[in-house]
């Protein structure tokens, strides 16, 4: 080497192997192979960044013993396609075994069979980033790749760049990057694992209007836990693992068949219709394993556990569809068992599926009675919007208007004992809340106590799409805590 290098060497495809060198000179096989050639030798620098400077490994010769020689490699009859990783500490795979040898972007390209570009430094922001750096180094890279894959957006949130800024700001990088790509190239812009700029991501490839740059939202893909995240910043090597599985599906569709749409996740046996459920919620949090059986196509019980429903992250056990713009979820909720007061039981509109994600609940609880809570950003605190003393059984509705401005309405209706409507529709709230244009609408349930479940009977559930904001004769109450 031209200067003492750390480096990781693997030989014939085998495991790797470190080698933290103070010598110019580094003997990759101290012991003899056991089998003749010829063999395959791949050498990478595990720190090719120093003081934020790019770093190269200087090869300068191959030392073999008298009776080797080094061969040329035969041409590949076949050109692999290229794909580009764009992004920060994640695409580095830093903190794993062997750094991006053990990243996600390194092991799907190995899993597709794709040559594959890292364009990526630590803690890099978007935002006086990348959006720059990227394209100064541009001219090095000789290679047009066939697809880019970008995530970024954590580090441009803890530097506190505003989601408008960071929606301009990707608009601007998505155009220039497509200007140096072919016209069908795919771009995948995926969501931070626990969601961070979720919004600005989703809404700068829509504003875009490129029918080949695909938002893809990753917070159902790894529960946040010691199994799959270091930190909130850094994923284990089976976290690498299973994002490069989720990530390699939705990359091996394009090279397949190009002009397919990207699918959504494949149907539950157990329940009607495009219904999901999950756990939702950090593994230490979740506590028992909630689950849902379905009567009919409208009718859920769930039994949910969980930490609670609040503060800056959730656990519960979630019942939901994908929801896109406008509409309205209503259900009826029939009883609802629980241990501790502060379990709830409702209606659900949700930003994404990490455990801190942006929602509004209209739901009931042994605290609260009928209650509305909303967080407004990411693994920010719960606000109660407002609460009436109630019980089950009662009548919920949460609508969403987008046609003038983002608003959401809170309706209830008394059910009598018989299972009856025993009333008129009463809005008990109607405040303006901005959400992704695409989210998740559902039936939620948490116990409050992980050594528990809570039960809840849903009837009558109704998921409608692109209906208005209902008017009711019961004057609204007007709440605006967004601004």
């Amino acid at each position: 080497m031209s200067r003492p290098t750390s480096i990781v060497a693997q030989i014939n495809k085998s495991s790797f192997t470190r080698f933290n060198s103070t010598s110019n000179v580094i003997n990759i096989t101290p012991n003899e192979l056991d089998t003749d050639g010829p063999h395959s030798l791949l050498v990478v620098a595990e720190n090719t960044l120093v003081d934020d400077n790019q770093q190269f490994i200087g090869l300068q010769a191959i030392l073999v013993d008298d009776t080797a020689i080094t061969v040329t490699p035969p041409p590949s009859s076949v050109t692999k396609p290229v794909v580009e990783f764009v992004g920060h500490d994640l695409t580095l795979g830093t903190k794993t075994t062997h750094n991006i040898l053990t990243s996600f972007g390194w092991m799907m390209g190995e899993l597709l069979d794709l040559d594959h570009i890292h364009v990526a430094y630590p803690n890099a922001t978007l935002i006086d980033g990348l959006e720059k750096k990227y394209f100064d180094e541009q001219a090095s890279r000789s290679t047009k790749p066939w697809s880019v894959v970008i995530l970024l957006g954590s580090n441009d949130r803890k530097a506190r760049y505003s989601p408008s800024e960071y929606y301009n700001a990707l608009i601007g990088f998505l155009t220039k990057v497509r200007q140096r790509l072919d016209e069908e190239a795919p771009i995948f812009i995926l969501s931070e694992p626990l969601g961070d700029m979720f919004r600005p991501s989703q809404q700068a490839v829509y504003r875009r209007g490129d029918q080949h740059i695909y938002f893809i939202d990753t917070t159902a893909w790894l529960r946040y836990g010691s199994a799959y995240y270091i930190d909130d910043d850094h994923l284990t090597d089976a976290g690498h693992e299973l994002f490069a599985k989720k990530l390699a599906l939705l990359l091996k569709i394009k090279l397949t068949n190009p002009r397919e749409p990207l699918p959504g996740p494949p149907p539950n046996p157990n329940l009607p219709g495009d219904w999901q459920t999950m756990d939702i919620g950090a593994e230490s949090h979740i506590g028992l394993p909630g689950t849902v059986s379905s009567d009919s196509s409208t009718t859920f019980i769930l039994w949910g556990s969980g930490a609670d429903i609040d503060n800056d992250n959730d656990a519960f056990r979630f019942v939901y569809q994908p929801f896109s713009s406008q509409g309205m979820i209503e259900s009826t909720v029939r009883s609802h068992s629980a241990f501790a007061k502060c379990a709830k039981a409702g209606i659900m509109i949700r930003e994404h599926l990490g455990p801190g994600a942006p929602l509004i609940m209209l739901g009931i609880s042994p605290a609260d009675g009928i209650f509305v809570q909303i967080r407004y950003g990411n693994f920010e605190s719960t606000q109660l919007i407002k609460n009436m003393r109630a019980s089950p059984p009662y009548r919920l509705r949460l609508a969403r208007q987008k046609e003038n401005h983002d608003m959401f309405e809170a309706q209830i209706r008394h059910v009598d004992a018989k299972g009856g409507n025993d009333g008129d529709w009463e809005t008990l709230v109607q405040v303006p809340f901005v959400l992704a244009r695409d989210v998740y609408a559902g039936l939620a349930v948490t116990s409050c106590d992980t050594s528990v479940v809570s039960v809840a009977k849903f009837t009558d559930v109704g998921l409608y799409h692109s209906a208005s904001i209902l008017t009711t004769t019961t004057r609204s109450r007007l709440i605006d805590q967004q601004q």
